[in-house]
């Protein structure tokens, strides 16, 4: 099997030589795309100028035409000068707005203040009427069952804390609504405060 014995030794002739593994390169050719020329070739040294050529070319004709015809330049893109605006160094108009609501606010602060130091020759309470009563009463006894039913509606499971507030907030207005019936339906005196331009 395989070659006899004696064959798998390198023979003496088939050594490395030199250079042996480079890449062969293929031998130089002439370019097949010559390079242009980008500019003429200026005038030998030898050469003579040609002395007497006219030509009867307007050139400054020509440049404006060319110059006419020719795509704009880019330029670069000006800065802003702020400091030429109309409105550059006056005071913003929101702050003179501003500056006028928080005066006339102050004004009628102070008004106000003026008005409330001032003594009254009005009553600071009246009696309220029978039929005031009568009327306050019945639209609290309204409301309190409106409430009521929305508070019956409610479920008994109370596992979220939206509905535990919710369901507080409806027995302190039923407890307040109660108190205020209660106190109506005593027959005492109920003493009104009246506001000046709006009534009771």
């Amino acid at each position: 099997m395989g070659k006899a014995i004696g064959q798998n030794a390198e023979q003496p002739e088939a050594f490395l030589r030199k250079h042996a593994k480079e890449p062969v390169l293929p031998q130089p050719t002439s370019p097949s795309r010559p390079k242009e020329k980008l500019k003429s070739p200026v005038p030998a040294r030898t050469e003579k100028p040609i002395m007497g050529l006219t030509s009867n070319k307007n050139f400054i004709t020509t440049n404006a035409v060319e110059v006419i015809l020719a795509a704009p330049k880019k330029v670069p893109k000006e800065e802003k000068l702020f400091v030429e605006k109309p409105g550059f160094g006056k005071v913003p108009a929101y702050l003179k707005r501003n500056k006028q609501q928080i005066t006339l606010e102050q004004q009628q602060l102070e008004q106000y203040l003026r008005l409330r130091e001032q003594p009254s020759n009005q009553p600071t309470a009246v009696p309220m009427s029978e039929e005031e009563r009568g009327e306050l009463l019945r639209h609290l006894k309204i409301k309190w069952a409106t409430l009521n039913a929305e508070y019956q509606k409610l479920g008994f499971v109370m596992d979220i804390g939206s509905k535990v507030k919710r369901h507080e907030a409806m027995e302190a207005q039923l407890a307040e609504i109660e108190r205020d019936i209660r106190t109506l339906e005593a027959g005492d005196v109920v003493l009104v405060v009246p506001d000046n331009g709006s009534g009771y």
